[in-house]
């Protein structure tokens, strides 16, 4: 396999820390992501075949098969093999295969050249292993519970699909997002208008679709509408107000997925082994929203950056204060923790000059709590000795943009009420956490 050589230049990764970017690092962040998952999916076959693993030959045939429609229709090809979805259970894979655990299921590398063949209309008849009971293909959609533990058979003919399992045929609608009897869709959510519009997937499918997380069942049509309306709120405010994160939103993230809901607040994620996907609890307000988004696509741009530029050596088990978590955090976390931080406290440095009377007030809060705590825990990071040269001077350009917007005024009670809140955090976190200084 030859694929290409990524690098950051020392200026791209100086712009990064600033928490901006270029539409041209955008793309070589997602072209270095796009190699990554290529050199997962050989690694699955090879390895399938080293072990001599009993899904040894309906992993061959489906490579041989992905490499054909990568060559005829790169385009979808390329979709597919890029769903976050489709990363994380091929890391995965190779992971309990290296293992020997019982439960690595290679032969799902069927399954994304099936969902290939339904959306090219290629005609093909491809043998496919269902999954936690169900025949799943990535970014078309999946069957209603099936028998598990089956090898199923997917049909493309004239255009049109069919699933065989056992007794049970299912047709594949030609609108494949739609449900239809035995047959569940994978929905896009589209946003925007015409000029600033972005199209994400809807994933509440795929089990691979958020490494640990809770995640929500599949949603009623009802539901995603809600869905819809609270994103595209989202989206509107991110492009006329903050155009880097809606920039690095349209370029590094596909796919969204429903987290369970909490009590209070919004719960969000997303994964290194996942790139794309922003996982996130639903909320009508369409300015959390966007703030979650603009803080998850900070976390995605870091993970594709460490993809290809080490920052810091190995985990030596150390750690260290947080002001944003109530556990001890690892140099690592540290870097995403303040990096994330950092996308939050420019979110509200522009946020607060648009909004009004108490919710100005809270704005300026945000702005002036997330700036102070970002510029803490960058300067812990060099002083852990941790990071290697590329970190430090990842972190110490982190410092100086954060520094820089020390001097923007903000309410003097505010600023008390920062102190205050500063203050407590880090004192309950000492009771929290005997031992730490």
């Amino acid at each position: 396999m030859s694929l290409p050589c990524h690098e950051l230049s020392e200026d791209a990764l100086m712009l990064l820390a600033t928490g901006d970017s270029t539409p041209e690092i955008l793309r070589e962040l997602v072209a270095a992501q796009r190699s990554k998952q290529a050199l997962l999916l050989w690694g699955v076959e090879r390895l399938t075949r080293a072990v001599d693993h009993p899904d040894a030959p309906i992993t061959a045939q489906a490579y041989d098969l992905l490499t054909h429609f990568l060559r005829r229709h790169s385009a979808i090809a390329a979709d597919v093999v890029s769903n976050p979805a489709v990363s994380a259970w091929a890391l995965s894979t190779i992971r309990d295969l290296r293992a020997g655990a019982s439960c690595a299921r290679p032969g799902q590398l069927a399954a994304m050249v099936a969902a290939i063949a339904v959306r090219t209309g290629w005609p093909c008849r491809i043998r496919v292993p269902t999954t936690a009971g169900r025949l799943l293909l990535p970014t078309v959609g999946s069957t209603s519970p099936v028998a598990a533990d089956r090898v199923g058979m997917v049909t493309v003919e004239h255009g049109r699909a069919l699933v065989e399992v056992g007794e049970e045929r299912i047709r594949i609608p030609a609108d494949a997002s739609c449900d239809a009897p035995g047959w569940l869709g994978m929905r896009t959510l589209g946003l925007g208008g015409t000029d600033t519009g972005i199209s994400l997937l809807l994933d509440d499918l795929h089990p691979a679709r958020m490494p640990g997380e809770d995640l929500e069942d599949r949603l009623p049509g009802d539901v995603v509408a809600d869905w819809r309306e609270a994103l595209d709120g989202a989206w509107g405010l991110l492009t006329e107000h903050h155009p880097v994160p809606a920039e690095e939103v349209r370029s590094l993230v596909t796919t969204i997925t429903p987290l369970t809901p909490v009590p209070v607040g919004l719960r969000s994620a997303s994964s290194r082994e996942s790139f794309g996907c922003v996982a996130l609890s639903f909320t009508r307000d369409r300015l959390m929203t966007a703030l979650t988004l603009t803080h998850e696509v900070q976390h995605v741009k870091l993970c594709a950056v460490l993809d290809i530029v080490r920052l810091a050596g190995p985990d030596r088990g150390t750690r260290y204060y947080a002001p944003w978590r109530e556990d001890p955090r690892p140099v690592e976390g540290l870097l995403q923790g303040s990096y994330a931080f950092l996308g939050v406290t420019r979110f509200w440095r522009r946020q607060r000059h648009l909004q009004s009377g108490e919710a100005a007030e809270a704005a300026h809060f945000e702005f002036a709590r997330w700036r102070e705590a970002a510029e803490l825990v960058a300067t812990t990071l060099l002083d852990t000795g941790d990071l290697n040269h590329e970190g430090r001077i990842f972190v110490s350009v982190m410092l100086k943009t954060l520094e820089s917007w020390s001097a923007d005024h903000v309410p003097a009670t505010v600023a008390s009420a920062v102190r205050r809140v500063s203050r407590d955090h880090r004192r309950r976190w000492l009771e929290r956490n005997p031992g730490f200084a």
